[in-house]
Parts: C-alpha cells; sequence; structure tokens
C-alpha cells in the first residue's frame, strides 16, 4: 500500500515531504525545499511537546545541514531517494521534562552537568482509625510523594535541547556513553561545524612557452605568482593561449549549535582583463576565459601592475629588483648575474655567482654560492654546498649546514655551518662543527673545534666560545649493557654445554651412539636382532638426544647472538672514539675579559634552532666548573677522554 502522512505530521505543517510508515519515518528528499523546510517542521515537532523516538541523529544531522541552498546550487547533493531519521514522533511525558536541565552555553559551545536524576511517584495511602470497639478501620486515604531514581534518554535529549536553544552539533556519542554508563560530571554536548572552505580563481598556465625565463613560475599547489620570473623572455605568436582564469569555488557554510549558518570566507578574485597588457586580448570560449596573444612578439611581464605584455621588443634589466625580473627560480645549473639583488628578492637555483651587492636573499641547492661584494641585510643559505663572501657580511643570515662558509668581514651577522672561516668577525653568532678566526671582536662561537687568533670584546660584548663536547654517557651505557648481555649469554652457553655434557655420560646413550656410528661407516654389520635391539635403544634414548639437539642448537643461535652485540660494541665504541675527536680550543691572543666554556652539546642540534634563539643561547653562560681560563691570554686545550 501506498504510505500516507499520518494526522500528527499534519499537524506539523510536513505532509508534504515526512512520511510515516510501518517502518519509521522517512523523508522524501525529492518533495523537500530545504533544511531550514525541515528545521521548521523540527521545531514544531518539539515546541508541540512531542519527541522523535528512535532517532538515527546522523541523518537528523543530514537533513538539518547538507540541503542548503548554496549545496543544492553547486550541486553537493542528491535529492532522490528518501531518508529515514526516526522510528516514530511521541508524545513527551510531562514529569520527564523536568528531567532535563539548560545547557550552559560560552564561546559557541554548549555544556551539560549530567547528576543522577530521579522522578516523583504519587501513592495513596489508607488512613486508619480506632472505632468504638477498639478495632481499626479505614477512615480515608491519603497521597504520599515518593521519588524513583530513573534515567535520561538521548530521543528526549535532543528534543529538550532544541527547546534550550541548542539545535545542531550535539555529540551523540559522548552524550550516549554519560547516559548509558550513569556517569555524572559537566561535558561538552555541542560544537559548531566549521564552515568549508572555497577555493580561490586561479591562473593556469596555457602554453609550455611560459616556463622559460620571464613566465609566471607555477608553485606546488598549482597557482602562478607573478611575482616570479626567468630573467628572459619568450618568444609567442598571434593567437597563442597564453594564461587561463580558473573561475573561483565558493565554500559551502557551516553551522552554529542554534543552527544559524556560518557563512564561508569568500574566495578571492580577480579581472582577468586587468592583467592583460599591450599586445593581448581577453577570449571567452567553451574552454574558459584566457588572456589570448594579439601579435606575434616576445612575452613582458611587468610586476608593478602585474600585467602580461606581448611586445615586439625585448625590454631587459640588469640586477634583480621588482621592477626587472621579480624573484628568480632557475631548475638548472651555474647563474650567474652581473647586477644588485635588491632587498626582498630571491635568487633560487645553483652554483650562484652574484659579482655585484646582495641585499635580498640568495638560495642554492647545491654547488657554490659565491657573493663577490657584499652581502648586506640579506641572506644566503646552500642546502648541500658552500658559501663565500669576499666583501663586507653585514645584518646578514648566513646557512651551509653541510658545508663550508667562507667570509672576509662580517658584522653583526649569524653564521651557521658545518665549517666556518673567516678573516674578521664583529658582534657575530656563529655555530659550527670547526671555526677558524683570524680575528673575534664581542662574537658568540659555538662549535666543537674552535680556532681563533685574536679574541676581544667589542663595546659591552665579549667574545664568547662555547667547545661543544658530545653526550658520552649514552655511549657509556650501551656499551655497558652489551657487556651484561654478553655475561649473560657466556653463563646460557655454559649451562647449555654441562646439560649436554651430563646427557653424554649416559651408557646407553653412548653405547647408541658408537654402534650406531659404526654401522653407518659399514665398520661393522648388524643382524635382524641386533637391528631391532638397536632401534629400540634408539626409541628409549630418544629424549636425551633430542635434549642434547636441542641444546646445540640453542649454543650456536647464542654464539651468533654474541658475536652480533660484539660487532656492535665495536660500533659503538668506534663512534664514541670518533665523537671524542677534533674536540679542541686554540686562542693565541686574547683579551682577559674572553670566556671559554666547555658545554655538552651536539653542533647539529644547535644547528636546527631557531636563529633568534641562538643569540641569546649562545651568550648564557656555563658552569664555573666547566670554564676554560686563559693562561698569559693563550688557550690551547684539547679534549681529554674520561
Amino acid at each position: 500500500m501506498p504510505e500516507k502522512p499520518s494526522n500528527n505530521l499534519i499537524q506539523f505543517g510536513a505532509s508534504s515531504f515526512v512520511i510515516k510508515s510501518g517502518d519509521g519515518v522517512h523523508v522524501h528528499l525529492d518533495k523537500l525545499e530545504s533544511s531550514e523546510q525541515f528545521a521548521l517542521f523540527a521545531e514544531r515537532v518539539f515546541t508541540s511537546g512531542y519527541y522523535f523516538a528512535g532517532l538515527d541523529y546522523a541523518a537528523f544531522l543530514k537533513l538539518l545541514g547538507e540541503f542548503t541552498p548554496e549545496m543544492m546550487a553547486a550541486k553537493n547533493v542528491e535529492k532522490t531517494g528518501k531518508i529515514r531519521f526516526a522510528s516514530d514522533i511521541l508524545v513527551m511525558p510531562e514529569e520527564r521534562i523536568r528531567l532535563y536541565k539548560a545547557p550552559r552555553i560560552s564561546s559557541g559551545k554548549a555544556e551539560y552537568l549530567f547528576e543522577t536524576v530521579s522522578i516523583e511517584k504519587i501513592t495513596e495511602e489508607p488512613l486508619y482509625a480506632e472505632n468504638a470497639e477498639g478495632e481499626l478501620e479505614v477512615v480515608g486515604t491519603e497521597k504520599r510523594s515518593t521519588f524513583v531514581k530513573d534515567a535520561l534518554i538521548f530521543d528526549e535529549f535532543v528534543a529538550n535541547m532544541w527547546l534550550q536553544g541548542v539545535r545542531f552539533g550535539l555529540d551523540a556519542d559522548a552524550i550516549r556513553g554519560m547516559i548509558e554508563t550513569g556517569k555524572t560530571g559537566r561535558i561538552t554536548i555541542a560544537r559548531p561545524v566549521p564552515p568549508k572552505n572555497g577555493k580561490d580563481a586561479e591562473l593556469k598556465e596555457e602554453t609550455d612557452r611560459l616556463h622559460r625565463d620571464n613566465a609566471p613560475r607555477e608553485l606546488p599547489n598549482g597557482k602562478i605568482d607573478l611575482r616570479q620570473f626567468r630573467n628572459r623572455f619568450p618568444q609567442v605568436r598571434n593567437g597563442e593561449r597564453l594564461l587561463k582564469k580558473t573561475p573561483r569555488i565558493l565554500g559551502i557554510p557551516g553551522m552554529d549549535i542554534h543552527g544559524k549558518a556560518i557563512e564561508a570566507p569568500m574566495p578571492q578574485d580577480f579581472d582577468l582583463a586587468s592583467l592583460a597588457g599591450e599586445g593581448t586580448r581577453i577570449e571567452n570560449s567553451a574552454q574558459g576565459e584566457c588572456i589570448v596573444s594579439a601579435i606575434d612578439g616576445f612575452l613582458n611581464i611587468d610586476t608593478t601592475t602585474n600585467c602580461i605584455a606581448v611586445m615586439e621588443k625585448i625590454v631587459n634589466y640588469t640586477g634583480v629588483s621588482i621592477r626587472t625580473t621579480g624573484d628568480i627560480s632557475l631548475d638548472g645549473e651555474n647563474f650567474e648575474e652581473h647586477g644588485d639583488v635588491q632587498e626582498n628578492r630571491v635568487v633560487e637555483g645553483r652554483n650562484i655567482t652574484i659579482l655585484a651587492n646582495v641585499f635580498g636573499k640568495v638560495v642554492s641547492n647545491g654547488g657554490n654560492i659565491l657573493i663577490k661584494l657584499n652581502l648586506v641585510g640579506g641572506a644566503a643559505i646552500n642546502h648541500e654546498g658552500n658559501i663565500a663572501v669576499e666583501g663586507l657580511a653585514s645584518n646578514a643570515l648566513l646557512v651551509s649546514k653541510h658545508g663550508e662558509i667562507t667570509i672576509r668581514r662580517a658584522e653583526n651577522s649569524i653564521i651557521l655551518g658545518k665549517h666556518v672561516v673567516a678573516e674578521s668577525m664583529v658582534n657575530c653568532t656563529v655555530v659550527a662543527e670547526s671555526a677558524e678566526i683570524e680575528t673575534s671582536e664581542g662574537c658568540a662561537i659555538s662549535a666543537k673545534s674552535i680556532s681563533v687568533a685574536n679574541a676581544y670584546s667589542r663595546k659591552e660584548n665579549q667574545t664568547i666560545l662555547s667547545i661543544l663536547v658530545p653526550d658520552f654517557s649514552v655511549f657509556n651505557e650501551r656499551v655497558s649493557t652489551i657487556d651484561k648481555q654478553i655475561e649473560g649469554i657466556n653463563l646460557e652457553i655454559e649451562t647449555k654445554r654441562q646439560e649436554s655434557k651430563d646427557f653424554m655420560q649416559q651408557p646407553e646413550l653412548r653405547n647408541y651412539l658408537i654402534i650406531s656410528g659404526k654401522a653407518q661407516r659399514k665398520e661393522i654389520v648388524l643382524t635382524d636382532e641386533q637391528k631391532s635391539n638397536l632401534q629400540k635403544l634408539g626409541v628409549k634414548i630418544a629424549p636425551a638426544l633430542k635434549a642434547v639437539s636441542a641444546n646445540n642448537a640453542r649454543v650456536k643461535a647464542l654464539q651468533e647472538e654474541q658475536k652480533t652485540l660484539e660487532e656492535e660494541r665495536e660500533s659503538v665504541e668506534q663512534t664514541k672514539k670518533d665523537a671524542e675527536h677534533g674536540i679542541s680550543c686554540e686562542i693565541k691572543i686574547g683579551s682577559k675579559d674572553t670566556l671559554v666554556w666547555r658545554k655538552q652539546g651536539d653542533p647539529d642540534a644547535l644547528l636546527s634552532t631557531p636563529p633568534k634563539e641562538l643569540i641569546v643561547l649562545l651568550r648564557r653562560p656555563g658552569r664555573i666548573e666547566d670554564r676554560i681560563r686563559l693562561l698569559d691570554g693563550k688557550i690551547s686545550w684539547t679534549y681529554a677522554s674520561e
């Protein structure tokens, strides 16, 4: 039979899309206009003193939040079929409404204090009085009130929280857990559902010619950054598609606990026509909105206006700046720049030579970085190779964790490298495995091996040298553990060998082995009766033979384990010896206030510390007992194994 709406559904104004049948209450999606319509239906049910029994809360939330106009416009929902969200719609008993308290709502979340609840039961008790004969008889009744322990019900809880303003985002699992276990306490019962962000409008390359110099660079996320070019101008032809705009995609609203929409941030958009410069035009087709070359010519991008143009002449500028090349990122080897790298500009590549000044950032993925003049207020970072500054490094950052940094002069700079060599340093912070400095004035230097020819203070800053000594206790503890393991193995080997020796002393076992051995070597020939007796003897001594075999196998395994541990011990000791090697400090001439400390640490760990933290960390005083004092302004100290 076809499903029919029940009378109570009609009174709730939901006869068009809600159907109540034998297997529950359903929503026909093709008749549902929106989640707002369903929310109005739920509001009428709850305010009329009813609740949804056998509620499927996940389906209930889906109906409340996933059929918004935005989602239906974006075709993000399927509006066919039906959704069963409850088994029935029942009246909420008056006495049970009092079991549910108001939640506490704060910072967009709702909390509820679960306590033991009880319900009042009214009973009538007879009243007795003594009659004239002295007998008791019933003369009336008296109503008595008693409280009986009860429990909350999740379906009722949802209805009561709705009436209290909490209409969305209930944590069904947490609530059911508190109700079913009878636990008490305050928990968060509802949280808002955040909106789903949309997607910004983007530019997409439409020709492989744009990957050359002066073309917009495609970032890892697929976007085009018009600030990054490649220093040469590719030639394009009339009608060639250059850039395509991918339209923005609107986000999907979230929902607060009151059932109100939380709007998603509006994705960024741009006018593609504002990027189409001289020699280009905008074309709209089934393939999308594109910037197309209007002439044969050379591609040029104005970083001031972000316009892309096609010009008959090549426009070339020297140096790296926002007016000329923008940021440069190269995949190939060997890049040479004769002009200045301006502030906030980035040059990234491999084997980079700058014949002028650097005020920006130079990053190499290997090879060498060579700056012929000065590095001022910028940075030089080489992930795999070396860095050399032939001029002055001032207020700069130099990082080469796996290579050598060579500097002629440095002031107020942070220098992090495997090996650091400098002629003169003033107020610098240095971390390295080894550092060789001709003159240090007010520098903080931390390394495994430090050599300073002249160490002085600079105004209020002393020269502070921290000699990094690894934590050898880790090596010692491992060696001690291995020794104990080897000792235990030796003891077990001796025990197993003695057990086997005891078994071999048994006459029957010894005789069996002798006879069977001679028989196998054909030194003797056994009769059938002797063979039978030998087999019986073999059965008798089989447990002993099995035990001897097991012991021998165990001894062999233990010997292999012992060999592995001994090899590991040698490796640990060699690693410790390598770590001890080269720990030293030498100062040929030093002022009296030069501080030298022996500090436990590892260069690799310090190299991973943020530069600003290093400035404070390297000037922090060490322990008095770890200080190494200058003798007549000199130090020649080498670590001695303890």
